[in-house]
């Protein structure tokens, strides 16, 4: 959906745009949108088609950064999705180690912690970042996104962790939350929230990297949607996006959650995977389960982002028990094969409700 919108503002303002709306009468034509990307099937096209094709992609692409266009790519069917595991679970491993697990499992990114106890300290990430995303890619996989707590932009580690992230090529980090205190009315938490995100938006543009703020259940800002959408509205969807959560936006609002998404859906650029049921008590809990064992209806939240045309990398979090890695200690409580077996089996489930 955001690429949607930055390739339909694109036909619609750009200067440039006169030539390629010669070829894309509607921006919301992804076939062709992926052709003119992707040159698909160009062996029969005759010299001037092939001609004008390549430039009019030159120019759709210089218009965005690499990280969008990589969206419209899966969006038109030419890359599998990238399915990250958080690295918060693999604590307990070195960055080599953690790269290897995830590929072992079967994951083809990782949500690298940049964060206080996360895998890279922020004191330390000019050092540590590329060391680790180094790994990373040694074993053949991505980071397309990195967690953080950002959320000052006067912190003087806001810009060390941003700068590094961005000269890595790291296209997203999701930033850190904005609670509600009490006796602090309500709506000036969320000003004071969107005053905040603006000024990280430039930094986030200057560095070519976007934040990404969870829906996250409880007492934060962005817990029931429509107050996250009060504290993004108007910003550009491009720097500044949502990383829907679909547990979180559940716990909230077991019914309306397809509302929370369809308000969001612009701003979307990332995904969170997770599962929950409630204890069946007088006094119910919150229970965190593995895929599939929950009240999350993936099906039909999966064909909802089909619906709007949501493309962006999903983060799969395993909170249910783990042997301690579903809180990130730094010691596995349980056997390694366990742990394998346990985060293997509800990568597979996941998979398989994406090719159903």
């Amino acid at each position: 959906m955001l690429a949607l919108w930055a390739i339909n503002h694109f036909l619609l303002i750009n200067n440039q745009g006169a030539a390629l709306r010669k070829h894309v009468k509607n921006p919301f034509d992804l076939k062709l949108i992926g052709d003119l990307l992707f040159f698909k099937d160009r062996s029969h096209m005759k010299r001037r088609a092939f001609i004008t094709k390549t430039a009019a992609a030159g120019m759709l692409a210089s218009a965005f950064p690499a990280r969008l266009l990589k969206g419209c790519q899966g969006m038109a069917g030419k890359s599998e999705p990238n399915i990250c595991i958080f690295s918060k679970h693999l604590h307990w491993l070195d960055y080599r180690e953690m790269a290897r697990m995830a590929a072992e499992i079967g994951f083809s990114g990782i949500d690298l912690t940049v964060r206080k106890n996360g895998h890279v300290l922020p004191e330390n990430v000019r050092r540590d970042l590329p060391l680790a995303v180094a790994e990373v890619r040694a074993a053949g996989l991505e980071v397309p996104m990195i967690t953080t707590g950002i959320t000052d932009p006067s912190d003087p580690f806001t810009r060390d962790i941003l700068e590094t992230a961005g000269k890595l090529g790291i296209g997203l980090y999701r930033s850190g939350w904005f609670k509600y205190m009490k006796g602090v009315p309500a709506i000036e938490t969320v000003k004071q929230a969107r005053k905040q995100l603006t000024q990280l938006q430039n930094i986030n543009k200057a560095n070519n990297i976007a934040a990404s703020y969870q829906n996250h259940s409880g007492l934060y800002v962005g817990s029931s949607g429509w107050d996250l959408l009060k504290m993004i509205d108007g910003l550009d969807p491009k720097w500044t996006g949502v990383q829907f959560d679909i547990r979180h936006a559940m716990v909230e609002g077991p019914n309306t959650w397809p509302i929370f998404l369809e308000i969001l859906a612009p701003y979307i650029n990332s995904l969170d995977i997770k599962d929950f049921t409630w204890t069946d008590t007088t006094d119910p809990k919150l229970l965190n389960v593995p895929l599939g064992e929950g009240m999350v209806p993936f099906r039909d939240y999966l064909d909802e982002l089909k619906r709007y045309e949501i493309s962006a990398p999903f983060s799969i979090h395993y909170e249910y028990p783990l042997g301690g890695a579903e809180h990130g200690t730094k010691e596995l409580g349980i056997p390694k094969e366990k742990f394998i077996e346990l985060v293997g089996s509800d990568l597979q489930y996941f998979k398989s409700r994406l090719t159903s």
